[in-house]
């Protein structure tokens, strides 16, 4: 009831539980054939921002002003000029509207990142986001096993559910025994983008179960009522393992483990865990589990995705976009090639490449250096830096959470090194700018 009261909250809530949804019209594509790539589209999500901005506006009786206290050292100034030499970058565009229609959707995530960091604990709290966040991540979840055992698409269209079979050209499947296996998509467009927000959902769901009871060290005295949080956790692990997405998985590892070595490591985190020691029990008992049971259906799948070979597609080609990008940065060092505009340059040098090939660079930071120029990949890094040397500087590392926002945000930057979809597509730029506005705004966490 208190949401109808507040139409901004209402709507703030409402986008980010939308998120991972790819429902969209195509308004123009500039190639043929079509490019998800070089095609300009309106997001249901689009929709749900421009009102959470005019709702904005309107609350505060005036466009937004923006504290910029030691202005050199604040992220969001870096991310203003990176925004200045991406519009910069434009003058070198072989088509100039594409570029303009990415600047426009940057001012979009921008405006999106200074909405998050200003209005913290205004018109959303972190905790209770996070639990949107596992109701999204619980239906996409839902939908993803769906997805896996039918190993075909749910005919979801208004989520905006791709076409999936194993046999159609261009769907993410792996072969394991001589068969075909479609990877979980859930309504996003792939599974690594599945991957990435059901990651952020697991990370919600650490962070809400933990904060949940006003006694974090005391068993639940009715365990019963732990039940149904506890399976919606184990769909969303399941699910996430079922995209079989290697990279994000690995890193989901690492990170657990990391964070239980300097747990039990540090004195004051081991007084800590002795406070939540049941839940962390009970966290780690049901991944285990859950881990245990997806080998045990699934081994042979698992046993191939396991192996990685230099010769396999997704190793070859992610070298293959690395060298042109290289390329381009090396023939265009300072502006880049204009914002948008790898895949039309690589389309205009490699003319007979099958038309799934053309895909941005897989390494954000290529990426960026090749379309915005090495002055414009220093900035974005900048802006990184001090995103979290900031949090570094700001944050309580006596508390746990801490240890988890770092390694949530370090582990984003890594994927970057492996795909591009936290800067190419909508659902991915939501994840990123998101994971920044928060880790900027520590100092009200």
């Amino acid at each position: 009831m208190k949401l109808l009261k507040n139409p901004e909250r209402l709507v703030f809530y409402l986008l980010v539980f939308s998120i991972p949804i790819q429902s969209r019209l195509v308004l123009h594509s500039w190639t043929q054939p079509f490019s998800q790539w070089t095609s300009a589209y309106l997001y249901g999500t689009d929709i749900l921002l421009g009102l959470l901005f005019l709702l904005w506006i309107w609350r505060t009786r005036q466009l937004p002003k923006l504290d910029f206290n030691k202005i050199t050292l604040f992220p969001g100034f870096w991310l203003s000029i990176f925004f200045v030499f991406s519009a910069l970058s434009i003058i070198n565009s072989h088509i100039n509207s594409l570029s303009w229609y990415q600047l426009l959707k940057l001012a979009e995530f921008t405006g999106f990142y200074f909405y998050l960091t200003v209005n913290f604990g205004k018109t959303y709290e972190l905790k209770k986001a996070s639990l949107v966040i596992i109701a999204s991540g619980f239906l996409q979840a839902l939908i993803g096993i769906a997805q896996y055992l039918k190993q075909g698409s749910l005919g979801l269209r208004l989520l905006g559910e791709s076409p999936l079979s194993v046999t159609a050209q261009g769907i993410a499947v792996f072969i394991a025994d001589t068969h075909r296996y479609l990877r979980a998509y859930g309504s996003t467009p792939h599974p690594n983008i599945l991957a990435a927000w059901l990651f952020t959902a697991i990370f919600s769901f650490y962070f809400y179960y933990i904060l949940r009871q006003s006694k974090p060290g005391s068993i639940p005295k009715n365990i019963l009522h732990e039940i149904p949080w506890l399976l919606i956790y184990a769909a969303i692990l399941f699910a996430f393992l079922l995209t079989f997405s290697r990279v994000i998985i690995v890193l989901f590892g690492v990170g657990i483990v990391i964070q239980l070595v300097l747990s039990f490591s540090r004195r004051n985190y081991r007084q800590k865990i002795s406070e939540i020691k049941s839940k962390v029990i009970i966290i780690l008992s049901v991944s285990v589990a859950v881990s245990i049971l997806f080998c045990l259906l699934y081994w042979p799948q698992v046993k191939s995705r396991v192996h990685i070979s230099a010769e396999e597609e997704a190793v070859t080609q992610r070298v293959f976009y690395n060298q042109v990008a290289e390329s381009v940065t090396a023939s265009h060092p300072l502006t880049g090639i204009g914002l948008g505009q790898f895949v039309p340059d690589m389309m205009s040098k490699f003319k007979y490449l099958p038309p799934g090939l053309y895909q941005p660079d897989h390494n954000i930071y290529l990426l960026i250096a090749s379309e915005t120029g090495l002055l414009g990949l220093a900035v974005f890094l900048l802006f990184l830096f001090f995103t979290f040397w900031r949090f570094v500087r700001r944050v309580d590392f006596s508390k746990l959470r801490s240890f988890s926002f770092l390694t949530f945000g370090l582990s984003l930057l890594a994927m970057g090194l492996f795909d591009h979809f936290l800067l190419t597509t909508q659902q991915g730029s939501f994840i990123f700018w998101m994971t920044m506005a928060l880790l900027a705004s520590v100092d009200k966490v």
